[in-house]
């Protein structure tokens, strides 16, 4: 089978892409060319021709998707949103706002990160549950696994994100001089791809007198990121909008403890065995829950443990590949049939 997968990751300098290559469209299209799939890589901006692929599958709105939508003739077309903003209540720009609908519409299937973001496709954009597969993203277990217990147990929290508002660092910020009020030695160690906004959160921390306990890291590769996971007394996600966080299923792999905010579809990948949840845009609640489990070392050993064997059971590449694989054979003979 030939198929074209279509993201903005492909439009980015080999560098960025290198960087980069545990991105869920690089992971599929790997494991589908394991399996024998002949797979073209395509960036948004370049202009597919119809009659060379069986099916499409575009990851983003973006121009690529927004063609083939209003494209006759074409393949058969399937789209990956990862997008958390709409799904969670966030600003979405105007553009957007005139053209997702259209896209989704137009598309011949779409696959949803969770059950959170089907059920916002069939109720809040009018999709028919039966166009709508869930298919969660898979972790590379090969890279991601606990590498070691810590030799001394320490204080150090992690973030791991880009530096933008949505995914809620000045949350977490705001919450540590509470939590250093009861744990002195804690730090924070923010790591992040994308640093758009790093002289803002800096400022932020020197007003909140962090500059101490905090270390604005920047990248770092895969295994470098296992090894942090590993590491790190608890890794906490303070996002404002997620599909299925992709960090938190990293952290989950390496046997980490994970304090994540209550948004998209975080309940299915957490729940009380795995990992502590907390409302969205509350300080308090950040606070309260990583002081708690400062405090109590044998329950982030307990939850890091369920949360490894729940990573390892259910998210794995295998049965992301498994799932498109079964999706993209339906569409194509439902599509033979029509023909």
């Amino acid at each position: 089978m030939r198929i074209c997968i279509v993201g903005g990751i492909f439009d980015k300098p080999a560098e960025y892409r290198e960087r980069h290559s545990i991105s869920p469209e690089i992971v599929l299209a790997d494991g589908l060319r394991q399996r024998g799939w002949q797979v073209t890589l395509s960036g948004h901006f370049r202009r597919l021709p119809s009659d060379t692929f069986d099916l499409v599958h575009v990851h983003h709105f973006g121009r690529a998707a927004l063609r083939l939508a209003a494209a006759t003739g074409r393949p058969p077309f399937v789209l990956t949103t990862h997008d958390p903003f709409a799904m969670n209540g966030l600003p979405v720009g105007w553009k957007r706002r005139v053209t997702d609908g259209f896209v989704l519409r137009k598309a011949d299937a779409v696959v949803a990160l969770s059950n959170a973001e089907r059920n916002f496709l069939t109720h809040h954009q009018g999709l028919p549950p039966e166009r709508i597969t869930v298919i969660p993203n898979g972790i590379r277990t090969a890279v991601f696994d606990r590498i070691s217990d810590p030799a001394e147990p320490t204080d150090d929290l992690l973030f791991v994100g880009q530096l933008q508002q949505f995914k809620g660092l000045d949350y977490l910020l705001r919450a540590l001089p509470a939590v250093r009020a009861s744990h002195p030695s804690v730090k924070l160690r923010v790591v992040y791809q994308t640093g758009a906004l790093l002289d803002w959160y800096q400022k932020q921390a020197s007003r909140l007198g962090l500059d101490a306990c905090l270390e604005f890291a920047g990248a770092t590769t895969a295994a470098g990121l296992a090894q942090l996971y590993s590491k790190a007394a608890i890794v906490v996600s303070p996002s404002l909008g997620e599909c299925l966080s992709t960090v938190v299923l990293e952290a989950m792999c390496c046997g980490a403890t994970v304090v994540a905010t209550d948004v998209g579809g975080i309940r299915e990948q957490l729940d009380e065995d795995t990992g502590v949840i907390v409302p969205p845009r509350d300080s308090t609640a950040l606070a309260r829950a990583i002081s708690m489990l400062l405090a109590d070392a044998g329950r982030r050993r307990r939850l890091g443990q369920a949360a490894w064997r729940k990573a390892h059971a259910q998210f794995s590449v295998h049965q992301m590949i498994d799932r498109h694989v079964r999706l993209y054979e339906e569409l194509l003979e439902t599509h033979e049939r029509a023909a």
